[in-house]
């Protein structure tokens, strides 16, 4: 391990512990009178987060807690998290639930859901949740009680699913719902599917519903097949269809899609099941799994094309290109 350079590591250890939090001037006086701007004392952090030095996990707490600078708070609180310091969980909560910047009240959410640190108080964190002003803390938080395994927060996660005005925290929300396996989140999810206004929290909530209750979702899942119009929520129903005990009909029914995600998901899981029954020899040249391939190596979209070209050669074919197709090479 290289040793830190003498400045850096001067300042790092030498800043001061007294003091109102926020109160100091930007640049740091260290050892000999020397000032360390903050673009060194950034620098100084990242060394840290290079060489994985744990000595300077002290030195770390105090910037975390005591600089002025909401960029070098923020950075302390990430090196902290990826030197993995689960000894002064106070740091987090309080940076948390005090600092005025929301970067750091960010960094500091994010700490206490990768750390797995419990809170001494489920407020610590379904406060910021319901109340921070900035909706990335609080989707931070939703994050944090899904990591945390906390299923004391179920109650508070449903509310932030319906009420919450950011679809970050929704979708956030629904997917710490997910990580718990909340059952009894069943019927907030499913009306978020349906009514939500976000995309990217209805394909979190019917990802959610494939985790938690595949089967009472079924019906759900078929109804938003045939009338959603958002491509996005179109194909993650199909992903939970094809999950269902009538898979095969399922791929059936995409290989024949207009439209490409469907047909490539269909292509994918088709060929999955013929790959997981290996032969000593390939399967002839007239057998239905052969020529289904050879006529996708013509279609319209070129990964579909170059998925079918890879998966024929696996099968021992020998393909050749034909324009902007391919076809077999059956010299």
């Amino acid at each position: 391990m290289r040793a830190l350079p003498a400045l850096t590591l001067s300042f790092l250890l030498a800043i001061p512990a007294a003091g109102p939090a926020f109160a100091a001037p930007a640049a740091q006086p260290v050892a000999g009178g020397e000032i360390v701007s903050l673009a060194e004392r950034l620098s100084g952090i990242e060394r840290i987060m290079w060489e994985r030095d744990a000595r300077s996990i002290p030195a770390l707490r105090e910037l975390a807690s005591k600089d002025p600078d909401e960029k070098v708070r923020a950075r302390a609180l990430g090196a902290l998290t990826l030197l993995r310091d689960t000894r002064a969980p106070i740091v987090y909560l309080e940076r948390l639930s005090t600092d005025p910047s929301p970067r750091v009240r960010r960094a500091a959410a994010d700490a206490i859901g990768t750390l797995a640190i419990p809170p001494d108080r489920i407020d610590r964190l379904s406060g910021p949740l319901q109340k921070d002003p900035d909706p990335m803390v609080r989707a931070e938080c939703a994050r944090a009680f899904g990591k945390l395994g906390s299923r004391a927060a179920i109650g508070i996660l449903m509310y932030a699913v319906a009420t919450d005005p950011s679809p970050e925290v929704r979708s956030l929300a629904v997917e710490a719902l997910s990580r718990l396996r909340a059952v009894e989140a069943g019927g907030i999810l499913t009306t978020s599917v349906r009514q939500d206004l976000s995309p990217m929290v209805r394909v979190q909530a019917v990802r959610a519903l494939t985790e938690i209750s595949p089967v009472s979702s079924r019906d759900l899942f078929e109804t938003l097949w045939r009338e959603t119009d958002d491509p996005d929520v179109r194909l993650e129903t199909y992903r939970a269809l094809l999950l269902s005990p009538d898979g095969t009909r399922w791929i059936e029914e995409g290989l024949g899609n207009a439209e490409v995600s469907i047909r490539f998901l269909a292509l994918r899981s088709w060929f999955s099941r013929i790959a997981a029954h290996p032969r000593e020899i390939r399967p002839p040249r007239s057998s239905a799994e052969i020529v289904r391939l050879g006529n996708f190596l013509k279609d319209s979209a070129r990964g579909i094309r170059e998925f079918s070209r890879q998966s024929l050669e696996k099968l021992g074919y020998k393909i050749r290109t034909d324009g902007f197709a391919y076809s077999i090479d059956d010299r």
